[in-house]
């Protein structure tokens, strides 16, 4: 394959790469990195289309300008994996000033004609983008993107010695013949070849970021209850088994709690429906309030959930529950101009060795049933003096502020 013939195939597939990954940005708007990703192929197609109209436009248009879009393409690019593996806002703007410098001097270099060092000095804020890219990449901890981040990292480390191999071909200098039609040069002309190759396999990896990203979106609103955000019990089972094998593997301690909204129907008839939802979406954010970052709560049933706390025994289970219980009692759910209070009781039990969750859950059903058979808003633990466990939230943390 001749390098026209490649040059043609790489702006078809950057035009249709372009549209695929514009095309899943808008059927799933929360993937941003994907616009990104998709701005670069975008501005990469302009950059190419640009140079395969050298000898119709003046060479400045098709290589001085081509090239300054070129850093435009890694800057987007470094963008787009940012949102992927970062999940934080880019706050470095700070290097956009030695950037601006670099594009700046650039022209001039070109019009001065001191092409030994205007193409390594453009080539630079590429490979600076890229290191940037594979170090981010590789530092990424994130399951879903492992294979395709080391991928990508590979790649780029690819296209910099490529990178830096054309700018030693340059500072050499080029043959007369060679000056205007660079690529009438073997090793100039194979060298970007292999970088289209690479680029190639890179937008591949742009479309496999994109639907890892949507394929998660999609798995986890599968996941989660529609109007409380709590995990729903399909996704509660899959946490469970792997929480029940890494207890099993290191001994550690797993406590479940089961609840139930007291008198949720009363709140139903009384106020309607839609209060009845904003009591259970205002518990479930309380809830979160009061749990660790491992642990879940997840909706089992109409005002019915189960919470998941790793590391933890039934006497830790029943303070937590009790806290919930009291921060629940207090509460006032607002809706439409009137005060809703609402309480829940609760059932807590530790994992004995070798249960199963169904084990665990019937368990603390039973335990639940206790609490609401004694008079509802309690919290009823497993074999803790085997009565209903009512903490102290004054006590309790006085007693942690003296420790």
């Amino acid at each position: 394959m001749d390098y026209t013939t490649s040059h043609i195939f790489f702006t078809t597939s950057l035009g249709i790469f372009t549209v695929a990954l514009f095309v899943l940005s808008l059927v799933d708007r929360r993937v941003v990195g994907a616009r990104w990703l998709a701005g670069s192929t975008f501005v990469d197609f302009l950059k190419t289309t640009l140079q395969g109209l050298n000898g119709h436009l003046p060479r400045f248009v098709t290589v001085c300008i081509a090239n300054e879009i070129n850093v435009l393409v890694f800057v987007l690019m470094f963008l787009g994996l940012h949102w992927f593996v970062v999940r934080k806002p880019f706050r470095e703007w700070w290097w956009s000033i030695p950037l601006a410098c670099v594009m700046a001097i650039y022209p001039w270099m070109f019009l001065a004609r001191l092409r030994l060092w205007s193409f390594a000095l453009i080539s630079l804020p590429v490979i600076v983008l890229c290191a940037a890219a594979i170090v981010m990449l590789l530092r990424q901890k994130n399951e879903r993107f492992f294979v395709a981040a080391r991928l990508t990292a590979a790649l780029l480390v690819i296209h910099i010695g490529m990178l830096l191999f054309r700018v030693g071909l340059s500072m050499k200098g080029l043959s007369a013949s060679s000056s205007t039609r660079p690529w009438a040069d073997p090793e100039w002309m194979y060298s970007m070849l292999l970088i289209m190759l690479v680029c190639f396999c890179v937008l591949l990896m742009y479309v496999l970021f994109t639907v890892i990203e949507m394929q998660s979106h999609i798995e986890h609103a599968a996941g989660v209850d529609a109007l409380t955000g709590a995990l729903n019990r399909r996704a509660l089972g899959k946490y469970a088994s792997r929480e029940l094998e890494e207890t099993e593997q290191i001994g550690a301690s797993l406590a479940i709690v089961q609840i139930d909204l007291d008198h949720f129907k009363a709140i139903n008839d009384t106020y309607g429906h839609g209060a009845g939802d904003a009591v259970l979406c205002a518990f479930v954010d309380l809830a979160r309030e009061h749990l660790r970052s491992c642990d879940v709560i997840a909706r089992t049933g109409g005002e019915e959930f189960v919470l998941l706390l790793p590391n933890t025994n039934a006497a830790e289970a029943a303070r937590i529950a009790e806290g919930l219980r009291h921060s629940f009692e207090q509460m006032r759910v607002h809706y439409d101009g009137k005060m809703i209070v609402a309480t829940a009781s609760f059932g807590a039990t530790e994992r004995q060795h070798g249960e199963s969750l169904t084990t665990m859950m019937k368990r603390a059903d039973a335990l639940l049933y206790r609490a609401k058979s004694e008079g509802r808003n309690r919290v009823v633990a497993d074999d803790v003096a085997r009565k209903p466990v009512l903490v102290d939230i004054g006590q309790q943390r006085r007693s942690d502020r003296s420790a």
